[in-house]
């Protein structure tokens, strides 16, 4: 029984040692039959590396390494790295926008809207946004109050930026508008229109002044200067409004 194994084992090697010769002349004469003939006789790698896949379609197999390196099929989704699924980016499409941040100590989220936030835009053509030009140096109100040239700083409306600021050196006190300018001058109108119907309004004469003081029911300033700051700046809610006519003399909280 070995004996007959030892036999078969050398006939096949001696088989497979032939097989290789033949293998390696074909390989040798082969450009010289090619050239000689005009053929195109096929490399014995080539043929076996075509039959390959034929082979192993017949047999119903595939090879392991090849699915290996085929690509995954497209998906319309990706997995995040929690292993859910999220769609995948459509191009050209607009990211959604992420809500504020209401956590960033930056953001105050009791603040109110500027005026410009709130879509309110200052007209360009009038000063201060609120006052009309109808002479040289001479401008009127919505209310009808006119703010024209006059007292030491020149115009009224110098006059009235001093009550602005605060003047802590000044002796007595010194009311102050809150808002700039632009408060003090829509202040100044709603406590004029509050004194033409006499509401929470007193009134005086000196001369040809009228003199007219209107509690706004609200903070419209505090009182500065010296007096002022050693009270620590009290809360103002009247204002005072001395007029000729309809014409501004001065105007401050008190």
């Amino acid at each position: 029984m070995a004996l007959s194994y030892s036999s078969g084992k050398k006939k096949t090697t001696a088989a497979g040692v032939a097989i290789a010769i033949l293998i390696a002349l074909y390989s040798l004469v082969r450009p010289s039959i090619n050239d000689a003939t005009g053929w195109s006789l096929p490399a014995i790698a080539q043929s076996q590396s075509s039959s390959a896949p034929s082979q192993s379609e017949s047999n119903g197999t595939t090879d392991p390494s090849a699915q290996h390196r085929s690509a995954p099929p497209k998906s319309d989704s990706l997995q995040s790295a929690s292993g859910t699924d999220v769609p995948a980016a459509v191009p050209g499409a607009r990211a959604p926008s992420s809500p504020a941040n209401t956590d960033d100590p930056r953001v105050d989220p009791t603040a109110n809207p500027s005026p410009t936030d709130a879509g309110s835009v200052a007209d360009p053509s009038l000063k201060y946004g609120l006052l009309k030009e109808i002479g040289t140096e001479r401008y009127v109100s919505p209310a009808g109050l006119l703010y024209t040239p006059g007292s030491a700083e020149g115009h009224r409306l110098e006059h009235l930026r001093r009550h602005t600021e605060d003047q802590p050196n000044r002796p007595g006190s010194h009311g102050v508008f809150d808002g700039g300018m632009e408060g003090a001058l829509k202040t100044i109108d709603q406590a004029y229109e509050n004194a033409k119907i006499g509401k929470r309004t007193t009134k005086r004469t000196d001369r040809d002044r009228t003199i007219y003081t209107s509690d706004m029911g609200r903070r419209v300033g505090y009182v500065g200067g010296r007096e002022g700051n050693q009270r620590h700046k009290p809360m103002a809610r009247r204002v005072q409004i001395v007029l000729e006519g309809n014409r501004v003399i001065t105007a401050f909280p008190r």
